[in-house]
């Protein structure tokens, strides 16, 4: 039997390689960035691995893949993204020669990951790009950019990923106001950055997927978006369409120039008034509508997978039979896209506008009962669209109710942390983590090495944070709340919470559920509880003890006294339990 190994994380195109792989007969182990994809309820996994670069540093990262590769004896890799993708691609000589990588080939890497040298290719193959050219965006404005181009422009990062940074997505953004610049630069980072700019063109998202073998297109289908997201990127609601000559032939054209050896997704945008279309950009990997093609009847991971292992016929022609009444949906982002679109219509309209549109949304789901699938449900491993489900759930109804209800106290708790903390003293560390580990964590370390020093406790303390920028000071309103409860942080330095720095026995204190999220999604954890859940009773009840960032000296202030009553109550009863 071949074994196979599948890098991603996502119920798009990581579950739709892990099923047909599975249906193959090819026994599928993954490296899954998020340890709560749903995509790890799928019958057809064998067994999974957790590699990531929030816990893992890159170098680490990739050390630990080629080991895993070559260890396991590997007769097919499958990266599904660019953070696998490029790293691999890099390492190929240290990968057993036996196995076979689905990676592009260099022409393709050379070219079509990067978005400005994708419309080069373009250019000299004769296919149509929009207006644009690199630009240093610090060096601009609103004004001067709607004057080189039009008030309605696009910014693209050259690339998805950065090859030194795969930790980050870079997005497009499509820009119709001075606010909408001003909010880009505000939430990027620009520094020192050339970027794509682009001028706007208005039409529909069309995409035609394709695998070819050395530059000769084998399979080809075309899909078009039924909606389109307001804020752009991918769309959550696919159909199969017949493929129009012009894009196909303008895909055949790139695929020959730059000899194109696997899958991929040409991406267009069509305006259907003018019949005028543009290429938007290529992803020469599996792609986000993936679940689409193969519920049409083309199973491109299949054809691929057959190439590598030997096993395939070459075509003279590309294929592109397939049932055109096809539709996918990617379930948990069509139905945030659906309530995005109610709000802004409501807001902007009225309610009755917003309900209007909520309702012809959702009677579109009729159409499960005729053509129409759902990314993550497959009749023969119904999990992984359970899970999702679950997930969509807890993060729309059941985390909301909660929210509303009263907050009670579990003493269990504080029991339970009690019998923790007497298993591991003398062994074990107190561990705080919050997002930047530059106001919450570090307080709460210093208070509690200060603490442990003038008792006879035994645990070693360290605070971390989940921002992948280090060695960043407290800021001053921290220093000097700080300074008032006698402690001192000015000689803090921010810290990046890696796996390699965990162990079963510490004892990891979060404050909030965005970082209790971060931890079950990155990290293995064995001891983790809430620094909120022991706020003594006459300073109210709390949820969360929340991230003062941004919100002035005041608030630095009462994060402080909770962190502090906290972890003395904490501390005075594990004292008077010795």
């Amino acid at each position: 039997m071949n074994k196979a190994l599948v890098i991603g994380e996502d119920t798009r195109s990581f579950l739709s390689v892990i099923r047909s792989l599975g249906k193959m007969g090819v026994l599928v182990d993954v490296v899954c960035y998020d340890r709560t994809s749903p995509s790890l309820a799928s019958k057809y996994i064998n067994r999974a691995w957790y590699f990531n670069y929030q816990s893992s540093l890159a170098n680490d990262w990739l050390a630990s893949v080629v080991e895993l590769i070559n260890s396991q004896h590997y007769d097919l890799v499958f990266p599904c993204d660019e953070r696998a993708i490029f790293p691999l691609f890099k390492a190929q000589e240290r990968i057993d020669s036996k196995c076979r990588l689905a990676l592009p080939n260099k022409e393709v890497r050379d070219s079509l990951f990067d978005k400005h040298l994708t419309k080069q290719v373009a250019i000299q193959c004769g296919v149509r790009i929009a207006k644009g050219e690199m630009h240093n965006i610090e060096d601009h404005t609103y004004a001067s950019l709607s004057s080189l181009y039009s008030p309605h422009f696009v910014i693209k990062p050259t690339e998805s990923f950065n090859e030194d940074r795969l930790s980050s997505r870079n997005k497009v953004a499509i820009i119709a106001s001075e606010k909408d610049f001003n909010d880009y630069l505000n939430q990027s980072d620009i520094e020192a950055q050339q970027f794509l700019i682009e001028e706007y063109f208005a039409g529909t998202g069309e995409g035609i997927s394709l695998f070819a073998c050395d530059g000769q297109v084998q399979y080809m289908f075309a899909h078009t978006r039924v909606n389109e997201p307001r804020s752009g990127g991918g769309s959550s609601y696919r159909k199969a369409i017949p493929l129009d000559p012009a894009m196909a032939n303008a895909c055949v054209a790139i695929c020959h120039a730059t000899r194109y050896d696997g899958v991929g997704m040409f991406e267009f945008k069509k305006n259907y008034y003018t019949g005028e279309w543009i290429l938007v950009e290529v992803n020469a990997r599996f792609w986000g509508s993936l679940p689409l093609a193969i519920h049409a009847g083309i199973d491109f991971p299949r054809y691929y997978a057959q190439y590598l292992l030997g096993d395939y016929e070459h075509q003279l022609t590309p294929s592109s039979e397939y049932n055109l009444n096809a539709y996918a949906r990617s379930f948990s982002n069509d139905m945030y896209d659906i309530r995005a679109e109610m709000q802004y219509l409501a807001v902007r309209e009225g309610l009755t506008a917003g309900i209007c549109t909520l309702i012809k949304r959702l009677t579109t789901y009729y159409r499960l009962l005729a053509n129409e699938t759902i990314d993550s449900y497959d009749s023969t491993d119904k999990q992984p669209f359970i899970a999702e489900f679950k997930q969509l759930a807890n993060a729309t109804l059941i985390d909301k109710l909660a929210s509303k209800l009263p907050i009670k106290r579990n003493p269990e708790r504080m029991n339970e942390l009690m019998r923790v903390m007497y298993l591991l003293e003398g062994k074990g560390r107190l561990v705080f983590v919050c997002y930047g580990n530059i106001m919450r964590s570090p307080l709460a370390g210093v208070f509690s090495k200060m603490f442990i020093q003038n008792t006879s406790l035994v645990f070693d303390v360290a605070s971390y944070g989940f921002h992948q920028n280090t060695n960043r000071r407290s800021p001053e309103a921290c220093k000097h709340a700080a300074r008032a409860l006698g402690l001192d942080l000015s000689t803090h330095r921010s810290q990046l919470l890696l796996q390699k720095e965990l162990t079963d026995n510490d004892i990891v204190f979060i404050f909030d559920q965005h970082n209790k999220a971060k931890l079950d999604k990155f990290y293995h954890a064995k001891n983790v509880f809430n620094l909120a859940e022991f706020i003594p009773k006459g300073l109210g009840k709390y949820r969360a003890i929340d991230d003062p960032y941004g919100h002035g000296e005041e608030s630095v202030k009462q994060c402080y006294l909770l962190i502090v009553e906290a972890l003395k109550a904490i501390f005075e009863r594990y004292l008077s339990l010795k």
